[in-house]
């Protein structure tokens, strides 16, 4: 439209100038000056060619006109919105629309982030909305979830009733009275009827004793509470009836309940638990604790792996017998000059340096259990692991130095770097600490009871760790702090005494399965059932 305006002007104007070059050229005369009047209108179209689609007088935006933006959708999404404090979760962005963005992350706590994907850490429990607004040249969004991220542990079971007695038809007000916000109710009124109300009434028709139980869930997990006789419903006539017997939580009793509160939980969000059923973290620990040490065999045995066939035939028939690790263990100690020292002993019997290994074993032993049972960094939580783990490591090589002065032969303890490497990746991947810091070497007299007082002396460790294991598993019944410290004691010895009892050349098995082989399968086969036992089957 503006091309033609623009032409019925030009018309317009040869018209009205008849002389012009142009008004000759539109009555057929003096085609000389066809030239000229063709550049004007090409001027004429290529300037209102010029002219911007978007331009407009002044700031103002001309009707007709096409403007394309691309403003943001915000979006977003994580794939752990759910588990105990202190809880930290990964935000994944998923908005649309034209970058560059600016991001505006409120995670419900009064925390706010403007990462693209950020990670936040909910350290007290509730239902927290997540909000996110996303900003661009063309404008802003906002998507906000409500309850998007849950941080608390399974509820516990109560509830109370207005009543408990009464003549028929009875009607009774239950009231729930469930810690750590239980999200359903699941109610066994005893006479067949239920409901899933928080509060509900029900009326008993039929006269008779009756239990009541309820179950309540959340996000985190269930619980239960069973009232054996807990309501009465009589006739008009009274009758005698039996007392309401103290409410009974549906644990297990005995050696199995002690077992069940010393090992602690399952819910330890771990880096392996998509991948790994709980119940086999105790197994994935051992597998990958001898996968380190069979990696280090086989590293230290490239040459020969490399050589003729019967050399592999004869090396992987050494490693099924145990001689391959004893071979690189001496291969070991005479490569890095490791040697048992001459040294002055202060305290205890132990010197200077032993003392320090001791110190950094126990700190290290602490936190990879710490680590594995993801507990909480508290003072007096550290300071209990500290203890328990000091009295399991003194405990367990206080007995192998005992034995070994008292044959006469000199020992001295040194670091383990493998085993330490070991113990923090089973911490850290399974929540179960299979390994330990520390090593005892030992020089030995040759004497004719070598075998008899090596074996002696390497029994000596284990045996102390189950004794404590038990005495540990003992104290977790006085609950309170002795429980947490019975629990981390039992949980340290069992794992301790069951690797020292490995048969390889750095712990003590090998040695007293040289010595009697009927003590040691009558430690080592009771030991390691117990082991899976306890964090496979309990």
């Amino acid at each position: 439209m503006m091309l033609r305006t623009a032409r019925m002007k030009v018309r317009r104007r040869h018209r009205s100038l008849p002389g012009t070059p142009c008004g000759a050229f539109g009555t057929g005369k003096t085609m000389n000056h066809v030239p000229s009047c063709f550049l004007i209108l090409v001027i004429l179209f290529f300037g209102i060619l010029a002219v911007p689609a978007g331009a407009a007088p002044s700031g103002t935006a001309p009707s007709g006109y096409i403007t394309v933006t691309n403003p943001p959708v915000a979006n977003f999404f994580t794939s752990t919105p759910s588990g105990p404090p202190p809880f930290t979760v990964s935000f994944s962005d998923t908005s649309l629309g034209l970058h560059p963005m600016t991001y505006l992350w409120e995670f419900g706590d009064g925390s706010v982030s403007s990462q693209q994907n950020p990670t936040h850490t909910y350290p007290a429990y509730g239902e927290y909305d997540v909000s996110l607004t996303v900003t661009n040249q063309y404008g802003s969004d906002t998507k906000t979830a409500r309850g998007y991220i849950g941080v608390g542990i399974p509820p516990e079971a109560d509830f109370s009733a207005n009543r408990s007695k009464g003549e028929i038809p009875l009607t009774i007000a239950f009231t729930d009275l469930s810690r750590n916000s239980p999200a359903t109710w699941s109610w066994d009124f005893g006479d067949g009827a239920t409901a899933s109300l928080q509060n509900p009434s029900h009326t008993y028709t039929q006269a008779g004793v009756y239990p009541v139980r309820l179950r309540v869930t959340n996000r985190f997990g269930s619980d239960a509470l069973s009232k054996t006789g807990y309501i009465n419903a009589s006739t008009p006539v009274p009758v005698p009836v039996p007392e309401p017997v103290p409410p009974v939580k549906e644990k297990a009793g005995g050696i199995i309940g002690l077992i069940q509160e010393a090992k602690g939980t399952t819910n330890k969000n771990l880096p392996t638990a998509g991948i790994i059923p709980p119940q086999f973290m105790a197994l994935a620990a051992v597998l990958t604790s001898f996968a380190v040490i069979v990696i280090q065999i086989l590293l230290s045995n490239i040459s020969s792996i490399a050589q003729l066939g019967m050399k592999i035939v004869k090396f992987l028939v050494d490693l099924a017998g145990g001689h391959a690790v004893e071979k690189i263990s001496e291969k070991e100690l005479e490569a890095r000059k490791i040697e048992v020292r001459k040294l002055e002993r202060h305290i205890l019997g132990l010197s200077a340096s032993e003392i320090l290994v001791v110190e950094a074993s126990v700190f290290m032993l602490a936190v990879a259990f710490i680590i594995a049972d993801r507990a909480t960094l508290d003072l007096q939580t550290v300071l209990i692991y500290m203890a328990v783990g000091a009295v399991s490591v003194i405990g367990h090589d206080f007995a192998h130095r005992w034995f070994a002065t008292h044959f006469g032969h000199e020992s001295d303890i040194q670091f383990w770097e493998l085993g330490t490497v070991i113990m923090f990746l089973t911490a850290w991947l399974y929540g179960n600490a299979f390994a330990q810091t520390y090593r005892n070497l030992i020089r030995r007299r040759e004497t004719l009871e070598e075998t008899r007082e090596r074996g002696i002396e390497m029994v000596a460790g284990p045996g102390t760790s189950i004794i404590l294991m038990i005495l540990f598993l003992f104290m977790v019944q006085f609950g309170g702090i002795w429980a947490t410290a019975g629990g981390v004691g039992f949980t340290i010895n069992l794992i301790t005494a069951v690797y020292s009892l490995m048969p390889i050349e750095t712990m003590d098995g090998l040695a007293i399965w040289k010595w009697n082989r009927g003590l040691y399968l009558s430690l080592v086969l009771p030991m390691v059932a117990f082991y899976f036992f306890t964090f496979m089957i309990v």
